[in-house]
């Protein structure tokens, strides 16, 4: 990129986010296009042979495009770096990169080369077969596929100007495997540096705001070692598990949303018994006069048996009647055993959906005054949300205890 030599940093910057962010819109395009092709009822040969195609070569050419368009919006961000550094400086001349400038050679290339070849049609035949059906498809391109926006859950990580390797070495590395990080000694969290990618090994991929808060986490979960940070949690934070499941976190570390955008069936994930113990709980709750025993479980936010992790972020204390099977009633065990039947016995596809909702009703000794861990909340009810092959079939809401019930205080 010699081209960019005295090029004005700040609107080289302002490209390399422009460029980031159609990276953005184009892998949720491809998101959304992958579940009409998935979703669709078309069947037959010219169906197979379109599928086939779209997985091997049309999607597969869409994921190279994002990723060259990311790797060229980090090219942006770097070359601003070198310019500052060599000027002693931010800014510069608005002379080849300023603004109104033409993109560098094969910046143009990742978004103008043209529809890729027999892609279009296809597309749009499946559009036509999809549950969505072609109109719907094309109004939701663009919007947000999720059912509850308000929790703040962003299904990508935000561009950011600055990159950290935090290796072994580094003064914000964690003092062992077990140790999460971005939190102090006391689970507090700590000020990074602003609009920045943090790289920190296993611990995953952390990216902070403007104010040096983390927003946004990529983490592994679920393995024979548990990853701290799925552990202790941060607030007010979208997390992506596995590269499978989001979950939201609200002010005080608790999971309020999931969304799982393909549940998988993945009858291997470990669990923990002694995590699943310790969260587990009995009270006595009163209600209407009487007094009767209600039994909390370590109830999964994504099932084990659907991927879901063993970490404390993936539980809640959920009561009985909502986690377990209940003859005729639906339960969140309902559920879950629909979408691993569907797709392990008729090769359906699912997304899932849960808001998880966080009461003043608590048990004595819970809340913010008391420093309690996320987990020791009791949420007061669930929405749940499932599309099958892009068809909602489920809307619900699950009580967590029995109406008017309160805890013994």
């Amino acid at each position: 990129m010699a081209g960019f030599l005295g090029a004005d940093t700040e609107a080289l910057r302002a490209l390399g986010r422009a460029v980031g962010g159609g990276a953005e819109r184009l892998e949720q395009l491809t998101a959304q296009l992958d579940g009409i092709v998935g979703g669709a009822r078309w069947q037959g040969p010219d169906a197979d042979a379109f599928r086939a195609d779209w997985a091997g070569r049309v999607r597969t050419g869409l994921h190279a495009r994002i990723g060259a368009l990311r790797g060229e919006a980090a090219e942006l961000a770097g070359q601003a770096e070198e310019q500052d550094g060599a000027s002693g400086g931010p800014g510069g001349p608005g002379v080849p990169g300023g603004a109104g400038a033409a993109p560098p050679p094969g910046l143009a290339g990742g978004l103008s080369e043209g529809p890729l070849p027999g892609a279009e049609g296809g597309i749009r035949l499946m559009a036509a077969h999809a549950p969505l059906g072609a109109a719907d498809a094309s109004a939701a391109v663009g919007e947000s596929p999720l059912a509850f926006p308000e929790t703040g859950m962003e299904l990508a990580p935000p561009e950011t100007a600055h990159r950290i390797e935090v290796d072994a070495d580094h003064a914000l590395a964690t003092d062992g495997a077990d140790e999460p990080f971005g939190l102090d000694e006391d689970g507090t969290p700590i000020t990074l540096e602003p609009d920045t990618r943090y790289d920190v090994g296993e611990h995953g991929t952390y990216y902070t705001d403007d104010e040096g808060r983390i927003e946004y986490v990529e983490a592994a979960g679920g393995g024979e070692t548990m990853n701290p940070n799925l552990r202790e949690t941060l607030p007010d934070a979208t997390y992506h598990v596995n590269e499978q499941a989001y979950y939201r976190t609200d002010e005080l570390g608790r999971t309020e949303h999931l969304y799982v955008p393909d549940v998988v069936v993945d009858r291997e994930m470990a669990r923990s018994q002694s995590i699943q113990s310790t969260i587990a709980e009995r009270w006595d709750m009163s209600g209407d006069g009487t007094s009767e025993p209600v039994e909390f479980n370590a109830g999964h936010v994504l099932a084990r048996q659907l991927g879901g992790i063993r970490e404390e972020i993936n539980y809640t204390r959920q009561w009985d009647e909502v986690n377990q099977a209940r003859s005729g009633q639906d339960t969140i065990y309902t559920y879950e055993s629909l979408m691993a039947d569907g797709i392990s016995d008729e090769d359906r596809s699912y997304s899932y959906e849960t808001r998880i909702h966080w009461g003043e009703e608590q048990p004595a000794g819970v809340g913010p005054e008391h420093d309690s861990e996320p987990w020791e909340y009791v949420p007061s009810g669930y929405d749940v949300r499932i599309h099958e092959d892009g068809e909602q079939i489920v809307e619900d809401h699950l009580p967590n205890y029995p109406e008017g019930a309160t805890f013994p205080r």
